[in-house]
């Protein structure tokens, strides 16, 4: 029998409503995991890649993410790979350049911890596209951490696409540091795996840095997602966006934690996450948690959820054109997914992702 260690994850920074136990959750890891390299395309005139990077080439700071401390554990003797984009004359578009793209194909079995650093410099801008997969029936455990640093004036778009097979478990964690002007994006799509805890933000310490991220999911037939955003808001006139997407079936289970925190000095800032989720079957379970704390008076925050199955106006629409009802709910959660690939500036990619959800729709 196979060791495991029990771990706790996605915990959220302030403690409410005990009694659902949702503040947490936890996780089996195995004991022994293989350090993996991923394979890499896409390096361009202006951004590096490191395999073995000197120690004191990614900035220390106090990255924020949201999977905790017991999940630094898993990457004990793991030597991150460092993707660096060089300074820039002038001050960074945020535009997006043609994207970094490393690729963790995993076979059946694998038990993976993966580690990657991005370091943006001043001026600069990079998007680094992450692909998780397997074949379509294969298991595994593969543990993810992904550090982002932005400096002044910096821009990083970060992809994160998961595709692996129906007996994976996943743990994911992307942690951030921004300093002034500067700015990180967030793009998960999660489709495969059996269970995905995934954890994600960002440490917006520097005059007006920003946050922003965009998930979309598909969670069915006995899947399991977890996802704890954490944002901490420090410098003055900072800016968080946060805005989920996704699709419950079968008995799908999805538990969403997003929680702003305007600290002390954070003045002018501003800060909104919104959710949106359909439901497509009574004996799936969603669970959102959103929260914002506040110990700032000149700060703006919001949040909403919107969680329901699909409206009978909608429907009719559809079934008045000759769309069936299963036929119409495919479609929008299709849609949700293709909404999030515009942002995907590599082909290969897209492609994947498509012909990944032909599958799940079973239109292979």
């Amino acid at each position: 029998m196979e060791k495991t260690n029990h771990i706790t994850v996605n915990e959220i920074p302030s403690k409410t409503w005990s009694w659902l136990k949702m503040n947490r959750a936890a996780v089996d890891v195995p004991s022994a995991l293989e350090p993996v390299l991923p394979k890499v395309r896409g390096i361009c005139e202006g951004v590096s890649f490191s395999e073995k990077p000197s120690f004191k080439e990614m900035p220390d700071a106090a990255y924020t993410g949201g999977c905790g401390s017991s999940f630094d554990a898993l990457f004990d003797g793991v030597q991150p790979v460092l993707i660096t984009a060089a300074s820039a004359s002038g001050v960074s578009s945020g535009a997006e350049n043609a994207p970094v793209v490393l690729d963790y194909r995993l076979s059946g079995g694998k038990r993976a911890a993966a580690a990657q650093d991005v370091f943006a410099r001043e001026n600069s801008s990079v998007t680094v596209i992450i692909v998780s997969s397997s074949d379509k029936g294969d298991g595994g455990f593969q543990a993810l951490r992904t550090k982002l640093y932005a400096a002044r004036n910096a821009h990083i778009h970060i992809v994160k696409v998961q595709l692996l097979g129906a007996g994976f478990v996943q743990a994911d964690e992307t942690a951030g540091f921004c300093e002034e002007n500067a700015s990180i994006e967030v793009t998960h799509i999660i489709l495969g795996g059996a269970q995905t805890y995934l954890g994600a933000g960002a440490n917006l310490s520097g005059y007006k840095s920003a946050f922003r991220s965009d998930a979309a999911y598909l969670c069915a037939d006995g899947q399991v997602l977890d996802m704890n955003y954490v944002v901490l808001q420090y410098g003055k006139k900072s800016d968080c966006q946060m805005f989920v997407n996704g699709t419950l079936r079968g008995n799908g289970r999805k538990t969403y934690r997003g929680t702003i925190d305007f600290k002390n000095g954070c003045s002018g800032s501003t800060g909104n996450e919104q959710e949106e989720t359909l439901l497509l079957s009574p004996q799936a379970v969603n669970n959102s948690i959103p929260v914002i704390l506040c110990d700032e008076e000149d700060v703006s925050g919001e949040h909403g959820a919107t969680i329901g199955r699909l409206g009978d106006d909608v429907l009719f629409y559809m079934q008045s054109r000759g769309i069936p009802k299963e036929s119409a709910e495919n479609i929008i959660a299709r849609a949700k997914v293709q909404a999030l690939l515009g942002k995907i500036t590599d082909d290969v990619t897209v492609s994947a992702v498509s012909d990944f959800m032909n599958g799940l729709f079973g239109e292979d």
